[in-house]
């Protein structure tokens, strides 16, 4: 099984159980944790959907590494432009 689709189908189980934790009817502190919980996988899903198909564990990086750079840089500008924009 290549790894693409171990890390795709792990994705989609801490979506399961966070939407599970979302659901509980106990604490709220458990509906905090689903809340992390789901973005974590949804970020792993969405993730592995980028990647090509035959990708190896170098490629795996590169593309990480492109993607949370890319969403970095985006944090930092929006960080950057919103205080001159806003006054």
């Amino acid at each position: 099984m290549k790894l693409k689709n171990v890390i795709e189908k792990i994705g989609l189980a801490l979506c399961f159980a966070g939407l599970a934790l979302l659901f509980q009817p106990f604490t709220d502190r458990l509906l905090l944790y689903g809340f992390i919980i789901i973005g974590i996988g949804g970020f792993m899903y969405v993730y592995t959907t980028y990647i090509p198909d035959e990708a190896d564990g170098k490629t795996m990086v590169k593309w990480f590494v492109t993607l949370v750079g890319t969403v970095v840089f985006f944090v930092v500008l929006s960080i950057y432009l919103v205080p001159i924009l806003v006054v």
